[in-house]
This record gives structure tokens, C-alpha cells and sequence, in this order.
């Protein structure tokens, strides 16, 4: 299987689809430590469940925190999640 951005957001969109009444249910599910931040391991925990291959978990998880990140302090708050579920189109 091609893991390609389409491939991955269509597997992200399911799990949040089938997992979670809302995305800030499932921002809050993957913040594992409760510090209102999700990091690369809550990311990796995410695509992990949304079954993306361990090879590219890593490096996708940090192409999502540096594409969510508006402020370079390499977490992403409910805020920047909530934007970047929305130029996605995850409802």
C-alpha cells in the first residue's frame, strides 16, 4: 500500500469519524498527559490507531506538528488542532 497525505488524512478522518463524537473528544483522548498539548508521541499514538505503517509514523507525526505548529514550541494546542481539522475538512 502507497502511503500518500490523501491515504493518510482518509485513515485520520475514519478513526475520528468512528472513535470520537468530536474532535476536541479526540484532542483530548490523544493529549496523554493532560497538559493541554498534543506532542509527536500523541500524534504517533494517533496514526498508530488510524493504522498508518510504524515505518512513517515518525516522520508523520513531525510533518503534522510542524505543519500545525503556529507558534514553534513543537506542540499543537486544541486552537491550532481545531484550525487544522478545519482546512482539512474533518467535521
Amino acid at each position: 500500500m502507497a502511503w500518500t497525505k490523501e491515504k493518510i488524512l482518509e485513515n485520520i478522518e475514519f478513526l475520528m469519524r468512528s472513535k470520537f463524537e468530536t474532535p476536541e473528544e479526540a484532542f483530548y483522548y490523544y493529549d496523554q498527559d493532560s497538559d493541554g498539548f498534543l506532542t509527536k508521541d500523541d500524534f504517533k499514538l494517533l496514526l498508530k490507531e488510524a493504522g498508518v505503517h510504524i515505518i512513517i509514523r515518525g516522520l508523520v507525526a513531525e510533518f503534522m506538528i510542524q505543519s500545525f505548529d503556529q507558534n514553534n514550541n513543537k506542540t499543537v494546542s486544541w486552537e491550532e488542532f481545531q484550525k487544522a481539522i478545519k482546512e482539512s475538512g474533518i467535521e
